[in-house]
């Protein structure tokens, strides 16, 4: 993968705090369900690699919590992990629309741009090629499908803030690419 070494992992790691503050948010008197939900998105990619991840992960987890949880709790933690990056299943109890939309939200606004360039520096990329992309059709409907995979009205708000901030850098990123200093 052409990211940073641990990627994953806080990856993972920012999905759970996400996955929680909307719980939160959503559905401030649901918290029963919070250590499943923290635990399910923590390990949501830990098969990342090993496609279908998601169904691969979902069985490892089993195997590498059987210890640590009871029955129903491994059931919910398995369940995050394998439909994690399944959209538009209206049937799915909301931990598991939480964590799919938090997983969606972790890959826009600030972390997005790093991603670009971090991308772009093990590809050999240049600057312009960033500014290519954020410029393309291609990019704009990746956008659009994103916001309409999630779930709920607050996790929209959070995507158009995050592409708002996104969209203000790369506004300026490009000016300053082509040797502009006025803003």
């Amino acid at each position: 993968m052409n990211r940073e070494r641990g990627f994953i992992y806080y990856h993972c790691e920012r999905v759970a705090k996400i996955s929680i503050h909307l719980r939160k948010e959503l559905f401030p008197d649901e918290s029963s369900l919070d250590d499943r939900i923290y635990v399910g998105a923590l390990f949501h990619d830990v098969a990342k690699g090993i496609e279908p991840h998601h169904q691969t992960g979902s069985s490892l987890i089993r195997t590498l919590l059987q210890e640590e949880c009871t029955g129903e709790e491994l059931n919910d933690i398995a369940d995050i992990i394998r439909y994690h990056n399944t959209r538009h299943q209206e049937d799915l109890p909301f931990h598991i629309r939480i964590v799919q939309d938090a997983d969606v939200l972790d890959h826009f606004g600030s972390l997005e741009i790093w991603l670009k360039f971090v991308y772009c520096g093990h590809t050999n990329e240049s600057v312009f090629d960033a500014i290519r992309l954020w410029e393309s059709d291609e990019y704009k409907k990746y956008l659009e499908s994103s916001r309409q995979s999630l779930y709920y009205e607050r996790s929209r708000e959070i995507f158009d803030r995050k592409i708002e901030f996104a969209a203000q850098f790369e506004n300026r990123f490009r000016l300053e690419c082509e040797g502009r200093i006025e803003f």
